[in-house]
């Protein structure tokens, strides 16, 4: 859908609830939800995206060498 149509089909579904405070109330707090989350979502440059790469590649380098130990993907995915 385009934006005009997904401006529309939203405007439509808030006009059926319109008449219900407790439904406009969810709706607008839910709104207010998604622009803040889309707010801090972070984009990174493709400078930063490049220097992450290349860091990573470093490190990965350094562990191939033995001068760096890995760790197993499932004590670090424990951690998250």
């Amino acid at each position: 859908m385009t934006i005009p149509q997904l401006n529309v089909a939203i405007h439509r579904e808030l006009s059926h609830m319109a008449d219900n405070e407790v439904m406009m109330q969810y709706a607008l707090s839910s709104l207010r939800k998604i622009r803040r989350e889309h707010k801090a979502e972070v984009h990174d440059t493709d400078e930063e995206i490049i220097k992450n790469l290349m860091a990573v590649k470093e490190d990965a380098e350094l562990i191939r060498s033995g001068k760096m130990v890995g760790r197993p993907v499932e004590e670090f995915l424990a951690e998250l």
